[in-house]
């Protein structure tokens, strides 16, 4: 469903083409038709399907297909004379598409016939398209082949750095900074940098089949990485990676990269850094004399250009940058918590998403669990291997009482019965290394008097501590056969009455009173 509401979201904010959709989201062109087919349907908007559930999207999305009609026949016995008007100069697509409407009225949108163009002219390898540039709609990014190096004073090593260069081709305004790595949060960084560096956000980022920003290069279904495309979905924008092998379809990014060879790095090249930051700062004061130079063809430059042209057509900046997210995809296990592999540690969730699938979105501070597009549980990241994070709200309610438990509250509870009652409960806690193993057991021996009362359980604690006994089913059986309230052996003895038939104590022998004290004992239990 995320899928869908991306497909949806570039076809109203975007104005891209099916083609430029599917190469976007990584779904085949003919499905993304029929989402559009199903969206159109629908009468929903973007705003109304970002707030609709999973479940409740794909109810909505749902309608018959519409009829086949003969408009792709008329279009097909035109287009190659269409593609070839399209190769001279001043020719463009809109033109073309006005002439097309006027011979049929009721024949394809925009979008649509720039869509079959496109087809048809990747279809003709020969064929070398115009490509126009729209203000505002896109922006190139790439690494330069070669890139700087910073010196190490103490050990005299040199360190290979990359170069980031990103251009809007519309105005030819250039961005590049130095960076220690292609990986993905020097990627994410540096093109973010770009953006704001413009001062707004294109519709489209075209990177170069980095790995950082495409999982997997394919001409058609390109995966792009999850975090780069969240990285795109903050900034409102699509990604639409550069066809591989189609030098062509980057020809204006490769140029940008030999301008900053010639206009930043060789200006540097006999200086020496020690500092990422120090090379920056040079590199971006040249940086500043490549956009305010004049360009020959123009004879204006590129900042003059992109401030005249473009920086109205980009999208207003979000109040905050984009914080990086990982992305992870888990089941949650029978105690209501996901496991985030990379730190080893457990998150909870509401108790009743146990056994689902959830998507954790992590960032270096955060945790957060989203369910059905929905975020039901916030964490914060927590580095404790094999520890647990839990949200009592998560937990159900025989759990959060459990789990509200302390030798505190315990003995506590116990002193309101008596002495006896809380020196059995509290000789029970301290015999155990772990406390909370003997919450359980606590719990219930001081439950008893639920049912016996207080009274009796106190009597019950008082007669098992005069036998070393502490565990629940002893105490339990101790009333249930109203044995509490017995004499104990020295009780017995004091009660004998005084008579001449009747010997006392010292008549016994040792093993006789022994054997007394056993079978009281075993009476008890």
């Amino acid at each position: 469903m995320k899928k869908i509401r991306e497909i949806v979201r570039l076809y109203e904010q975007t104005q891209l083409s099916q083609r430029g959709i599917a190469q976007a989201t990584g779904v085949s062109r003919p499905v993304v038709a029929e989402y559009l087919r199903w969206f159109a349907a629908s009468g929903l908007t973007y705003d109304q399907v970002s707030e609709l559930s999973d479940s409740e999207l794909d109810g909505y999305l749902r309608s018959p297909k519409p009829r086949h009609d003969g408009r792709y026949e008329q279009f097909r016995q035109r287009v190659q004379r269409y593609l070839r008007e399209l190769g001279r100069k001043g020719v463009t697509r809109q033109l073309l598409w006005q002439e097309y409407r006027r011979e049929f009225p009721d024949g394809y949108g925009y979008t649509q016939f720039c869509f079959y163009l496109q087809m048809h002219a990747e279809a003709n390898e020969a064929l070398s398209m115009h490509l126009e540039h729209t203000p505002g709609r896109t922006l190139f990014i790439d690494f330069a082949g070669y890139a700087p190096k910073l010196f190490n004073p103490v050990t005299g090593e040199e360190q290979q750095l990359e170069l980031f260069v990103a251009t809007f081709p519309a105005s030819g305004l250039v961005y590049c900074e130095a960076c220690e790595s292609q990986r993905l949060f020097y990627t994410v960084e540096a093109t973010q940098n770009a953006i704001w560096f413009a001062g707004g956000a294109p519709q489209i980022i075209t990177p170069d089949n980095l790995r950082a920003a495409v999982t997997k290069a394919d001409r058609y279904e390109p995966q792009i990485n999850a975090t780069f495309a969240d990285l795109a979905e903050h900034y409102g924008c699509a990604v639409v990676p550069a066809r591989a092998n189609r030098p062509k379809d980057k020809a204006l990014v490769e140029r940008s990269v030999n301008l900053v060879y010639q206009r930043v790095l060789a200006p540097l090249r006999d200086q020496s850094f020690t500092q990422l930051d120090e090379l920056n700062e040079a590199i971006w004061e040249k940086l500043d004399e490549l956009n305010n130079a004049s360009m020959q063809q123009h004879e204006i430059s590129r900042r003059e250009r992109f401030e005249q042209n473009e920086r109205h057509h980009l999208q207003r900046l979000p109040r905050a940058r984009y914080t990086l997210r990982r992305f992870r995809r888990v089941k949650v296990a029978f105690n209501y918590h996901a496991y985030l592999s990379d730190d080893k540690h457990y998150y909870s969730v509401p108790y009743g998403y146990r056994g689902k699938h959830v998507r954790l979105a992590v960032t270096h501070d955060t945790v957060e669990i989203y369910y059905d597009h929905r975020r039901i549980a916030t964490h914060r990241r927590d580095p404790r291997r094999g520890g647990y994070t839990t949200n009592k709200e998560h937990m159900p309610q025989h759990h959060r009482e459990y789990a509200e438990w302390n030798p505190e509250r315990l003995i506590g509870w116990a002193r309101k019965f008596g002495e006896h009652t809380e020196s059995l409960i509290a000789g029970k806690l301290a015999a155990k290394e772990i406390p909370e193993q003997s919450y359980g057991k606590c719990v219930a021996i001081l439950s008893l008097a639920r049912k016996y009362g207080g009274r009796r359980l106190e009597a019950a604690c008082r007669r098992a501590r005069h036998y070393n006994l502490d565990g629940y089913r002893q105490i339990k059986r101790i009333l249930e056969r109203q044995l509490e309230d017995s004499p104990l052996e020295h009780e017995r003895e004091q009660r004998l009455p005084a008579h001449s038939n009747i010997r006392g104590g010292h008549y016994y022998s040792g093993a006789s009173q022994l054997n007394t004290t056993s079978t009281l004992k075993e009476e008890t239990r």
